[in-house]
This record gives structure tokens, sequence and C-alpha cells, in this order.
């Protein structure tokens, strides 16, 4: 499979206007440059004393004309030819209709020949709206982007990241003396400026941006703003025309749809930083999501590990697996081990099974250990994220990864599909898996039905508490891996708190961008019960629960909040039954003195 470009791509659908006698090059270079579906919209003018029919001939040229622009310009879509008395009345209500996901028009030509000033244009666009002025580079040195906040901003932000450059430069300039409330707008933007690693973020004091701002832009390729914002919430056609008749040099001005707060404090203001976190979730989901077959080069893989000088380990939890652990081992060590050395070691972690999945696993020839029995120091626990935990300890590869041991469908992606992105990229610290997951009812097979505690309590509790991770499509999913320098430095909950709770460790250590997922295409495996899947609801919420009194230093949980009721129903009679279903956490595996001991690492202070 050819190699997958995976591009921020902000805007599916473009629309540009193009005149017999005006060819807007900037524009659909801009265009271009986005890669997307391009409407031209072809206008013909007719005076408004004479019949739209003599335009006729006039369309046939623009037709003709906006074909061997498509060629020229490698762009995919459709064209559209408007004949009109009144063109920006009658574009705006073809976009209206369309629905595009940005107008670009290119100063000060379009504006001219649409008999329409900025200002006018501005506020009543029916879409997003880019005003572009060259010259245009086919990939700018240094691209500048004031961020002084609101939605403007936000789409000016999105669309640098959207195109090539070797320096993105996002400029704060700070009025001296600036209330809070003057502030405000930039308040969304803040938040997620520090994630964008590739974003160089300046604050500079100015008493007069519009000065200020035409210095800085001296020495940039390209100056990307929002329309600027009045006192009134209103744009700023004047300071729009000024910076696009005296940048020395290019130029985009962005206007968003969505409108601008007339206050930015209480709701708005909350608001203004959801918004904003949308903007990196949208960036990390197009550049750090992946396909499995990306990855099915095997070779390739090998050749990249042997470059970077890493080992790869293979850990396998399992409870009583015997229908499905053999099957695993083999067709994982049959294609990654034996055949191709993708993989250093592999090994089973058991949770004291009282089936024969030991004894299948010891038969297929990879080291089994009972995680009951190890580091008896620290006491026994039940659970997964025991296993997890103590497999740090009883393998020694620079990547570790993990899959579950009751996969049906068994395929060697689940392993190279996760290991493939850690080693493509060495920037990424862990790689979650997902897949589609059909769901058994009695006979049945229902397709994507799967992942119901995902969708009903760890998604929800995502997205109200960690919304940077509300991107990650499966964060429960058993098929993840990463590099031991940072899977070392995380706590473990024993139990099926564990996925969850390493998802939110890296993203604090590490921050979103050091986490990719991986699409395994699909998963089938043994479903569980509907009191089954309480419980795991209940520990994923005493995790969560756990991280959240960690980051607001203020307990949450009290212990009678670790037993849960039970409803049963026998003999037409409903009753309770009470069950301890505590979420327990374990340090850190480097903090461990017999861990530190094993890899030779001096021991930890205190």
């Amino acid at each position: 499979m050819s190699p997958v470009e995976h591009n921020f791509t902000p805007f599916l659908r473009l629309a540009v206007p193009v005149f017999e006698d005006f060819v807007p090059e900037t524009a659909l270079k801009l265009a271009q440059s986005l890669g997307t579906r391009v409407q031209l919209f072809g206008i013909v003018q007719v005076p408004p004393e004479t019949s739209l029919t003599t335009g006729t001939a006039a369309a046939r040229r623009l037709r003709r004309l906006m074909d061997a622009l498509r060629t020229k310009y490698e762009l995919s879509g459709q064209n559209k030819v408007l004949v009109t008395h009144s063109p920006w009345p009658d574009l705006s209500a073809a976009l209206r209709s369309d629905a595009p996901d940005l107008l670009i028009l290119e100063w000060p030509d379009h504006f001219k020949l649409l008999n329409a000033p900025a200002d006018e244009i501005l506020r009543s666009a029916p879409c997003q709206l880019a005003m572009v002025r060259g010259p245009w580079l086919e990939e700018a040195g240094r691209t500048l982007v004031p961020v002084r906040g609101g939605p403007n901003a936000e789409l000016a932000l999105r669309l640098a990241l959207a195109l090539p450059h070797s320096e993105l430069v996002a400029l704060h300039l700070s009025r001296p003396g600036a209330s809070n409330a003057t502030e405000a707008p930039l308040r969304g933007l803040e938040q997620v400026l520090p994630s964008l690693k590739e974003v160089i973020y300046q604050v500079v004091p100015s008493s007069d941006p519009g000065a200020s701002l035409l210095e800085q832009a001296a020495g940039a390729d390209l100056l990307i703003m929002g329309a600027s914002l009045t006192q009134t919430g209103s744009t700023g056609g004047a300071f729009v025309e000024r910076v696009l008749s005296q940048a020395p040099c290019g130029v985009v001005v962005m206007k968003a749809v969505r409108p601008i707060p007339a206050q930015w404090t209480g709701p708005e203001g909350e608001r203004a930083g959801a918004q904003a976190i949308s903007l990196l979730v949208d960036h990390w989901f197009a550049e750090n999501t992946y396909h499995a077959a990306e990855f099915d080069d095997l070779d390739r893989l090998v050749r990249l590990k042997r470059s970077q000088g890493v080992t790869v380990s293979l850990a396998l939890p399992a409870l009583n697996e015997e229908e499905t652990v053999g099957e695993v081992i083999n067709t994982v060590s049959d294609a990654l081990y034996r055949q191709v050395p993708l993989l250093d070691e592999i090994v089973l972690i058991d949770s004291n099974s009282t089936d024969r999945t030991r004894e299948i696993a010891r038969a297929c020839g990879i080291p089994v250990f009972i995680h009951q029995q190890m580091l008896p120091g620290y006491g026994a626990r039940a659970g997964k994220g025991e296993a997890l935990w103590k497999s740090l300890y009883a393998t020694h590869g620079d990547i570790v990864l993990w899959i579950d041991t009751d996969i049906v469908n068994i395929h060697p992606r689940f392993v190279y599909g996760v290991l493939g992105p850690l080693l493509l990229n060495p920037g990424l610290q862990f790689v979650k898996g997902f897949y589609q997951r059909p769901l058994h009812t009695g006979d049945k097979m229902q397709a994507g039905a799967g992942g119901r505690v995902t969708e009903l309590t760890a998604r929800p509790m995502i997205n109200l508490f960690y919304p940077e991770l509300s991107g990650v499509i499966q964060p429960l999913s058993g098929e993840y891996g990463g590099r031991r320098s940072a899977l070392e430095q995380c706590s473990f909950f024993s139990g099926y708190g564990v996925e969850i709770g390493l998802l939110i460790d890296i993203l604090e250590r590490c921050g979103l961008p050091a986490i990719a997922q991986v699409d395994l295409l699909e998963r089938v495996h043994h479903n569980q019960s509907l009191e089954a899947l309480s419980k795991m609801s209940f520990t994923i919420l005493q995790a969560m629960l756990h991280k959240l009194e960690r980051r607001y230093s203020r307990g949450l949980l009290e212990e009678i909040n670790k037993s849960m009721k039970l409803i049963r129903f026998e003999e037409n009679s409903y009753f309770l039954e009470v069950q301890e279903v505590v979420e327990r956490e374990r340090p850190p595996m480097i903090e461990l003195a017999e861990y530190r001991a094993l890899r030779g690492l001096q021991q930890a202070n205190g």
C-alpha cells in the first residue's frame, strides 16, 4: 500500500469565483495548497437594462476557461456559471444553497468585480471567508498568525496549520495595561497553543496593533489573520483593507460564520475555550489517526526498528481464555516472531486462570507468568490492570505492546498496526487501536453495536473533563502500546480502569501530540453480560474521578461510594445485593526498587 499522508484538512469544499477577464491566481493557488474539492463559480455580469440572455456566449467561454483552470491547478470538483445583474447578492444566494466550507476571494479584484466593499462582504458572507492577496509561495518559510482570540482567529490558525510552512508563529499583540475582559477572546486559544508543538507562541506588547502587525509581517512570507474585531463586536473593514494594502508579504484574512459573542464572560468565555479545543482535537485526529494497512509491509517495519536500535515486547494478559489463547499466540508468533523478526519477545501474563490457558501458552513456546505471584512484597490483586503493570517487570523491550487474548478473528495486524506508528514517528509515545465491534445477540450479530461502556460511560466523561481526548475513538480498547520510557512513568489502575487511566496519564505527562490511534478494522470477541458491563463502568468512573481528584487537589470519592448496589429480581420480587467494587492504583513502575535494580537504574531519591 502506498504511504498515506496525514494532513490536517479543515475545509472539505471550497468556492472560488472566476470572471472571464480575471483569473484569481492567488485564490486558486491557495485552493490547490489545501488539496480539497473546489466549486468554481463562473460569473458573467450583464448590465441591469440588458437581458440576461446576452450573457450566453460569455458563459460558454467561461466554462471552457474553468475546465482549463481545473487542469492547470489540478482541482477536483464542479463548475457553475452565474449570469447575473447583481454579482454579490446572486453569488451569496448560490453559496447558501451549495454550502461550501470556505469562500476564497482575491483582493482587490474580486471585490471590484463583485461590486461590494470589503466591509459589506465581511458582514454578509453566508459561509466562512478567506480574503487573499499575493505573492503566494508553494511553501512559506515563515507564516505569521496573530491570535487575539475569537472565532476568526481560530479559523486563521486552522488554515495556517493546514498549509505547508517551515515555521509557524502565533503572535499575540498584547495591549499594555489591557484588562482581563479585553484579553478574554484569547482565553480559548491560550488553552490549545501549548499543545500545538509546531507552533511558536510569541507575545509582543503593543499600543498600536496595526503598526506592530505590519512591522512583524516584514519578516514573514505569509500573514494569516482573523478579521479584526471592533469594540462593538463587528468586523473592522478599514483595518482589514489597511493590512491587505500595506503588508509586505502574502496575506489571508479569515472570517468565520460563527457569531462573535457580545461579551466574553460566563458561558460565552467557557464556550470560547471549548470551541478552541475542537481545533486541537481536529488537528490531532487528522494527523495522528492511522490505518493498519499502512504498516502491512513487515520488512519495512523491521528496517525501521533496526535503524532505531529498539526492541519490542508483546505481553498478553489472560484469564481463562483456553478457547482462543492458542490461536492468538500462534498467529502472532508465526508471523511476527518466527517468519519476520519484528517482535523480540512474547510473554503471557496470566491472572491465575482455572482452565488450561497457561498450559496452552507454554505448549506454544512462550514464557508464562502468574501476576499474583510476581513482586510478592506488594501484595496480590486481581484485575487486568495488575497484569499490565507487572508485565513491565516481566518484559525487556524498549516498546511494550498489549493485545487481549479473547480475540476470535485474530490477525497479525492487531500487533503490527499498533507498532507501526511508533516506528514511523519517534515522537509518539502511546498508540491506541480502534475497530468495529459487532455485538452478538443470540444467534445474530449486530455490526458496530459493541463498545457499549465506551459510548455510554467513557466518552461522555472524556468530553466533559478531558475534551482534548475526545477524538480518541476507542479509549478502552485492549490493543495498544507505547514506549517503556513513558509507560514506566505512569500509574496503573489494577482493574478495568487501567486503559482510561493510562490514556489520561500520557496526556498529562507527554501531551496530546504524543498519542496516536490506528484503525485495526474489526475485532470479534465474547461479549460480556450487562451486569459485568455495569461493574466495568463503575470502576472506570472511579478511575476518572481519582484522576480528577489529583488534577484539582480535592477529594471526590468517599469510602461508601466504592460499594455497588446491584438490583436483583427473583420470585417476583426485587432486592439489592451489595458488592465491593473498588478500583485501586499502582504507583509508576519506575518507583519500585526491584524494577530499578532489574533495569540497572540508580535508586530514586528519598
